[in-house]
Parts: C-alpha cells; sequence; structure tokens
C-alpha cells in the first residue's frame, strides 16, 4: 500500500511497479538489464571469436553464481553491522547488499574451475570477453544511482547538475543536498574504457592481440579510474582491521602494479635490458607515489579537493601512457622477433630443399 510517507519522501519516483504488498524498484530493473546485457554481450564475442558452445554455457551459471556469493561476502566483511550475523549475510536478503569487486573474483574464479576440469581450453580470450561484457554492464548497472542513494560523494558548492552532482534527499533534515555523482561518473568512464577496447578488440589491429591481452588493458584502465573514484565516496568499504584503508583502492593498487610488472618483464625478455628503461620505471615510480600522496593529503585537506583529485588524475593517466607505451614496445620486438624466427625457418627449408634463397 502506498503511505504518504513514502510520497514525501520521494520513493514513490523509486517504484516501477508494484502490486498490492509487492514493490519493484527501478534500481532493480536496471540490475538485471546490465546483469542480462553483459550475459549476452559475453556469448555473442566468446562464441564470434570461435569459443566452444559448452564451456560459454557453463561458465556463465557458475560466474552468476561465485559472483553472487564474492560479492555478497565481501560486502560483509566490510559492513557486518548492516547484518545480524554471517547466517543471515547468505541467507536473508533483505538486509545488507553486495560488492562490486566480489563479481570480478566470481568471474575469474568460475574460469579458473572451468580450466583445471578442461572444459575450457583458452581461459585467457573467455576472460577477454568477460571483461568487455562485464564493462557494459557495469555501465548500464551504475545509473541506479539515478533512483537511489546507495552511493554519492561528498557535498559539492555551486554545482547542482548532472554528471557530476546529483541531488540527494537528507534522510536526517529531508532537505536537498547535491554531492558528486559517483556512479555516474564510474558509469561514464567505464563506458568510454569499455567502448574503445570493444572497437580495438573487434578490430584488425585487436584480432593480432595475444588472448589476454584486453583484460589485462581493460583492468589497468579500469583500476586506475576506480582508485580516484573511491576516493570520492563516503561509504567506501574499508579494512576491519583499520577502518581507514580502502578495499577498493588497495586492490585497485595491487592490480596495477601486477600488471604493470608483467608489461615490464615482456619488455625485458623481448628486447633484453636497457638502461634507457630505468628512467621510464623510474617516472612510473613516480607519478604513482604522487598519486598515493594526493590520496594522503585529500584525506588531510578535504577543502583542496579539486586540487588533489585534478593531479592525482594527471599522474595516473601519465602513468597509464606509460604503462601502455611499454607494453607497445614489447610487443613491437616481439612482432619483429617472431617475423625474423619466420625468415630463418624459410631459409632454413629452402637450404634443406637444395634451392638458393638469395
Amino acid at each position: 500500500m502506498i503511505t504518504p510517507d513514502m510520497k514525501e519522501s520521494g520513493v514513490m519516483d523509486q517504484i516501477a511497479f508494484f502490486f498490492r504488498e509487492h514493490y519493484i524498484y527501478w534500481s532493480s530493473v536496471l540490475l538485471l538489464v546490465a546483469v542480462c546485457v553483459a550475459v549476452f554481450l559475453f556469448l555473442s564475442l566468446y562464441l564470434g571469436r570461435g569459443g566452444k558452445m559448452a564451456a560459454a554455457f557453463g561458465v556463465v551459471p557458475l560466474a552468476a553464481g561465485f559472483s553472487w556469493l564474492c560479492a555478497r561476502l565481501i560486502h560483509w566483511y566490510c559492513f557486518a553491522e548492516s547484518y545480524s550475523g554471517f547466517a543471515a549475510a547468505i541467507s536473508d536478503y533483505s538486509q545488507g547488499g553486495f560488492a562490486l569487486v566480489g563479481v570480478f573474483a566470481g568471474c575469474a574464479l568460475a574460469v579458473t574451475i572451468l580450466t583445471v576440469a578442461k572444459m575450457v581450453q583458452d581461459p585467457l580470450r573467455m576472460l577477454d570477453c568477460m571483461c568487455l561484457a562485464g564493462g557494459a554492464g557495469i555501465t548500464i548497472g551504475r545509473l541506479t544511482s539515478f533512483f537511489n542513494t546507495a552511493d554519492r560523494g561528498q557535498i559539492l558548492e555551486g554545482i547542482q547538475s548532472l554528471p557530476v552532482a546529483a541531488p540527494v534527499i537528507n534522510v536526517v533534515t529531508k532537505a536537498t543536498e547535491y554531492r558528486l555523482a559517483t556512479f555516474m561518473l564510474q558509469a561514464i568512464v567505464t563506458g568510454l574504457i569499455t567502448l574503445i577496447l570493444m572497437g580495438l578488440y573487434l578490430s584488425g589491429k585487436g584480432k593480432k592481440w595475444k588472448n589476454g591481452e584486453t583484460s589485462l588493458i581493460f583492468l589497468l584502465c579500469y583500476c586506475i579510474a576506480q582508485v580516484i573514484l573511491d576516493s570520492t565516496r563516503y561509504d567506501s568499504m574499508y579494512f576491519r582491521s583499520n577502518g581507514f584503508v580502502s578495499v577498493v583502492q588497495v586492490l585497485g593498487a595491487v592490480t596495477i602494479v601486477a600488471i604493470t610488472v608483467l608489461f615490464s618483464v615482456r619488455l625485458v625478455k623481448n628486447r633484453g635490458f636497457h638502461m634507457g628503461f630505468v628512467p621510464l620505471w623510474v617516472l612510473m615510480a613516480a607519478l604513482l607515489g604522487c598519486a598515493g600522496y594526493m590520496e594522503y593529503y585529500v584525506q588531510r585537506h578535504g577543502n583542496q579537493a579539486a586540487l588533489a583529485y585534478s593531479v592525482m588524475s594527471v599522474a595516473l593517466c601519465g602513468y597509464l601512457v606509460l604503462v601502455l607505451v611499454a607494453r607497445a614496445t614489447a610487443g613491437k620486438e616481439m612482432q619483429s622477433a617472431q617475423q625474423d624466427a619466420l625468415c630463418s625457418a624459410e631459409v632454413f627449408g629452402a637450404g634443406l630443399a637444395g634451392n638458393n634463397p638469395v
């Protein structure tokens, strides 16, 4: 039954359908659309690249189940006060929520299990398709911020329009506050990353990439964006041990460094060690350190958040460019080495045949 309080609080604007005592909210509808888009896009990409149908349809329910469980457990770990206990966290879904980072863990776990079971022969290609599909799902799913107050940044002064600021009704004072629309910004950034990588993946250039390359670049770009955007949230997920270090930022930073190390190892492996690489790595470390200091700075000088986040964004964007340059340099040398090996094989084959290749 619709009550006057629901009308005054704006809850009516969030309801899509209702029947007697049952309500279906727009946020739930959007989340369902996001999941469907992600699943159909994954199937299209994976099967279109020659993936086996049994593997594709086998991993979807497994990934969905593990994602649901991991997202729930991580949320319970970070917001234990929202639940009456662990048993309620995994059985009563009328309380609490889910952590998006758990979806990444669930999908990776599903692919790993099917790979060990020898049901998936191309796990890296599958992860590539999952990342692109997941990016599309995140873009749509984060639009739920239009219909709830699940995630808003700090109060903004002087800005009262999307996509930067969004109105939020204070549950205590009932006054309208304009807060940073963190989820909206995440939807825009993730959508751009997904569109660019999707275009490259489907183009002739993307088809030359090694399996797993797309997912690495996606994770690198996405984690850099998340490190910045998660800092703007007033409801971030924190480790229980301290209560102020963000789980998302730590996992994002670890992923960024791990991918950087991977590309650096590939660079040295394909081109050999050169002293010219050292300034590149030093500059990477300096930019990463600058971003880390800006996070420290903004936590103690909140009134200078615009300056801190601007410097952090520039530093991490510069870092991204350097990592991609290192990756591209290693890739070019690898392609050159492959071509040289192919020519040598042709010359050797011609010699065995008694022909003069010159």
